[in-house]
């Protein structure tokens, strides 16, 4: 639709905030984390903004935003896989490299012998 490409924008703005916290609660179930939510609302919005011309009126805005934030959650959790890890630690480790395993306690395990 053409209203979301007007001259100052402000019709895209409020039709963008009116669903932000709707897709901050959307953003927080798929990545887990408040702080990354609303990074990636940001970053729905600023995608949306930027892409708003390209907006046909097929779906609502409200489909159109959820698919950008959609598209963003998946971008950042790729991220996550391609992170570096720390110097000396190795995928699924739990100390450094090398370093011997601690069994678990059990005290089952333990007798007591009488002396």
């Amino acid at each position: 639709m053409t209203y979301l490409v007007g001259q100052d924008g402000t019709a895209a703005v409020a039709a963008f905030d009116a669903h932000r916290v709707e897709l901050t609660a959307y953003c927080y179930r798929m990545l887990g984390s408040a702080f990354e939510a609303d990074d990636a609302v940001q970053e729905t919005m600023v995608r949306a903004w930027r892409g708003r011309a390209s907006f046909e009126g097929r779906s609502s805005v409200r489909a159109w935003l959820y698919r950008i934030a959609t598209n963003v959650c998946l971008d950042l959790l790729a991220g996550r896989a391609r992170r570096a890890l720390p110097a000396g630690r190795a995928a699924g480790s739990v100390g450094p490299v090398g370093a011997p395993r601690c069994r678990r306690y059990n005290p089952r395990s333990i007798s007591i012998e009488d002396g």
